[in-house]
């Protein structure tokens, strides 16, 4: 039997360490190995032949955390289990980086799957460095010969596509592949290219979604929403297409139109509300961007006090002392900034600490259970006196019946926006809309405040 383990290399990907690992093959013993096997099963032997992709998931936290040495430690040691684990015919190899990838001949299924049911536990045990523990995982894609791919490059993309989709499904460390990965890689490729070109053609536009006080029922301000309408496909969701912009690159100039468009259509109001722009984590990584953000400011004539910027926990664990750098640079300009989905994922009291924030913006899964949750109630109250004892506002996101809104009042809540409130519209249909907003809701005060008391 033979094994190998790769990950194809991509333009995006980080590599954590290019030190080469001694006496452990390599891409190009990699190359003569799948072609050598390739080789043997079209001589006619009654074998199959599996490529096993492997991307590590972790290595960029071990350098960031604790340095590049770390990084090259980490590596040895899988290296060396991945040594281990291999039997008579099997064959592992570092590619470069984190990229591993793995090759195996065998006859009967539980064979290939026996390896990677080993290369699985292998990857997740705990690494120990010094005094450092991390389970480091992976993400693993599995291509057999000749049914997933008639040659090495069809076979290694096929089981790429595999270790893509595994790493795309937070419930599952492996993926083999289906033909079915094939089309939706062909249609996201595609979209990809157009994507690239959406601005040049008009494709893109904002809407706006209305921010309200909680205790007046006045606008405080709007969301800049980034919307795309394909020519073939229509509307685009933004869940879509987003996440292909930061893989290929073209969320810096999509980022940077939105960015000029909001401040230059909000520039038009007559009304002083504030206007906020989301961050993408790609951005924030790569662009200049507090330069950026002044040059645009200057060039449209809105005032920074009127800017909003918003980025999530993500944006600031890739580089945390960079991440400080930029907001104070930021925030030096007079813009604000806001922490966007808080409450999930990595949210903690040390980022509110650490970070200039002047905003905090709850994420929307609270409200969604707070009429029928008292553990999302407890959170959203908490969050509350958190921003209370920090001095730091808090906008609810994704309010969406009366009910809502009248605990956020009873709970001293400072901003919302949602549905209930207003959905998101483009630029033509927004104006004129907060001074009949704005009249409707102190009309309605006396009876939501009655409703606040009795709640």
């Amino acid at each position: 039997m033979s094994v190998v383990v790769w990950r194809a290399s991509s333009g995006f990907s980080i590599s954590p360490s290019t030190t080469p690992l001694p006496a452990f093959p390599n891409r190009v013993s990699f190359n003569d190995r799948l072609d050598h096997e390739i080789d043997r099963a079209c001589e006619g032997e009654d074998t199959m032949t599996a490529v096993i992709v492997i991307d590590l998931d972790r290595f960029k936290e071990i350098n960031d955390l604790r340095g590049h040495a770390a990084g090259d430690q980490a590596l040895k040691i899988v290296a060396r289990r991945l040594s281990k684990l291999i039997g008579e015919g099997e064959f592992v190899a570092r590619l470069g980086g984190d990229e591993f990838a793995a090759i195996k001949r065998f006859k009967d299924q539980k064979d290939l799957l026996g390896l990677v049911s080993r290369l699985e536990k292998s990857l997740f045990e705990p690494l120990r460095l010094d005094d450092f523990e991390i389970a480091a995982g992976a993400s693993i894609g599995v291509a057999v010969y000749p049914r997933d791919g008639a040659d090495r490059e069809r076979l290694v993309s096929n089981a790429d596509l595999a270790m893509y989709r595994a790493k795309n499904d937070v419930t599952r460390a492996v993926c083999f592949y289906e033909s079915a990965m094939d089309e939706t890689a062909r249609a996201r490729r595609a979209l990809a290219t157009d994507l690239r070109q959406a601005i040049d053609r008009g494709e893109l536009s904002l809407h706006y979604q209305v921010q309200t006080s909680v205790p007046t029922g006045a606008t405080c301000g709007y969301e800049a929403l980034l919307r795309w309408t394909h020519p073939v496909h229509g509307m685009i969701p933004p869940a879509e297409f987003i996440p292909i912009a930061e893989e290929n690159g073209s969320i810096m100039a999509i980022g940077e139109w939105v960015l000029r468009t909001a401040c230059r259509q909000a520039a038009s109001w007559d009304n002083g509300h504030k206007i906020a722009v989301n961050l993408s984590p790609v951005q924030f990584a790569h662009a200049d961007l507090a330069k950026l953000v002044h040059q645009i400011l200057v060039e449209t004539g809105l005032s920074p006090k009127r800017l909003e910027l918003e980025l999530t926990k993500s944006t600031i664990v890739a580089d945390k002392v960079r991440t400080l750098h930029v907001l104070r640079q930021i925030k030096a300009l007079g813009v604000t900034i806001a922490i966007d989905d808080f409450g999930t994922g990595y949210s903690s009291l040390d980022t509110l600490r650490s970070f200039p924030f002047d905003k905090i913006k709850l994420d929307r899964s609270f409200m969604a259970d707070v009429e029928r949750s008292p553990q999302a109630k407890a959170i959203i109250r908490a969050v509350l006196t958190l921003g209370r004892s920090l001095d730091i506002p808090v906008l609810a996101e994704g309010v969406e019946t009366h009910v809502q809104l009248t605990i956020l009042q009873v709970e001293g809540c400072n901003e919302a926006q949602g549905y209930f409130l207003g959905r998101p519209k483009p630029i033509d249909q927004i104006t004129g809309d907060a001074d009949v907003r704005n009249d409707q809701l102190v009309a309605e005060e006396p009876a939501r405040m009655r409703l606040s008391r009795q709640a």
